[in-house]
């Protein structure tokens, strides 16, 4: 392991990219925050590290210009002649990162938390020049980049959840206080400020993954939630940018029977992982909490297992996914401060195993104390 100089790191031969952030529990309190780190891999998995001021929570995205990502008063592109740093003072908790089409630079969301008008976020645009911040009303935490559109998907609408009970639908009959999700425009801004879409009636919505599909204008994701009589529902969402319409199917298996009676352990639902890059040939695929790939169709809802890949989530690990064209990759941390980091890397359409990593040094220097946060992988891979 390698803490490595800013003024000399390349990307090189990395093949994977991962974001440690420092554990904010009440033994490790904001005042006394340590800094993070962004980890870079090798095949062979040997790494370095490059130190930054840390989020709270930080994703990072991979272009054919570099690798983008950040910290609490900086953005940072490292590419293959280096690295380069923008001044950008922000809120220490990122919601998403994404690479714009067309090598136009990057943009991301974090959240900034609740203000005189309600909930705000911050938008960043970083380029090769420089880097620009500008404020959204809502929290955005799930978000979708369509073309060169970024969208974001709120369940705290801000200052415009006013607006929401003028529309039939949108407030719960379970309960009154409950908000509706709500569907922006957060990039390009409007006058300087978001576009509000369209509302979904939505409520207590389960966790969301943070990047989420979309094709052809039309964000498409997987959604636990309450319904207005208070009924829960576990569906495969499409929502549509252009004229805010959605359509949703509820989730079954093979026989027709909701996947949480019999495939899907509903106490883990939430701990599912896919992302802007999961819908292939008419179908989502995601990572379930017990090591499962699991493939939705989008039209009927009708989920099937693909393949085992062995990396779980629960109580003594986590595991997320990265999708590109070719490959699934998954990454695997466990809370004991000794299990070394581990990476898997599947053929996408055959399931078939191609590379696994070990990522030694990282559990053993700092323990539980730290987090695995954001991942990326080359766009080719």
């Amino acid at each position: 392991m390698n803490i490595t100089d800013p003024d000399v790191v390349k990307l090189g031969e990395t093949v994977v990219a991962f974001y440690l952030s420092p554990d904010t529990s009440a033994d490790n309190p904001p005042e006394k925050r340590q800094p993070a780190y962004l980890v870079l891999v090798r095949a062979d998995g040997s790494n370095q590290l490059i130190e930054t001021s840390g989020m709270a929570e930080s994703h990072i995205a991979w272009s054919e210009t570099g690798l983008f990502f950040s910290d609490d008063t900086r953005d940072y592109i490292l590419g293959k002649d280096g690295l380069v740093r923008f001044e950008n003072k922000k809120a220490g908790h990122q919601q998403s990162a994404f690479a714009l089409p067309g090598d136009k630079g990057f943009v991301s969301v974090y959240n900034e938390g609740f203000s005189e008008s309600g909930y705000t976020n911050q938008v960043a645009v970083t380029t090769s020049t420089g880097s620009r911040l500008y404020r959204v009303e809502g929290n955005y935490f799930m978000n979708a980049l369509c073309g060169g559109v970024l969208n974001g998907i709120a369940t705290d609408g801000g200052a415009h959840f006013a607006d929401s009970a003028k529309i039939p639908g949108m407030r719960s009959k379970a309960d009154p206080g409950a908000q509706p999700e709500l569907l922006s425009q957060l990039y390009p801004a409007t006058e300087g400020r978001e576009k509000v879409l369209a509302w979904r009636g939505a409520f207590d919505a389960g966790d969301h993954n943070r990047h989420v599909p979309c094709h052809d204008g039309v964000i498409t994701f997987l959604s636990d939630y309450t319904d207005a009589d208070g009924k829960p529902r576990t569906t495969i969402v499409s929502w549509n940018t252009g004229n805010g319409q959605y359509a949703e199917q509820p989730m079954v298996d093979a026989e027709g029977r909701p996947v949480t009676e019999k495939l899907v352990d509903p106490e883990t639902f939430s701990q599912k992982t896919y992302d802007a890059k999961a819908v292939r040939e008419g179908h989502l695929e995601w990572l379930a909490a017990d090591g499962r790939i699991m493939s939705t169709e989008i039209a009927s809802g009708v989920t099937a297992p693909r393949f085992g890949t062995g990396f779980t989530s629960d109580s003594d690990s986590s595991s997320q996914a990265i999708f590109t064209d070719r490959s699934i990759t998954l990454m695997q941390e466990t809370f004991d401060g000794e299990t070394p980091v581990k990476i898997k890397r599947f053929d996408r359409v055959t399931g078939k195993l191609i590379t696994e990593i070990t990522v030694p040094g990282l559990a053993e220097r700092f323990g539980i104390r730290f987090n695995l946060r954001g991942m990326a992988v080359p766009p080719l891979s």
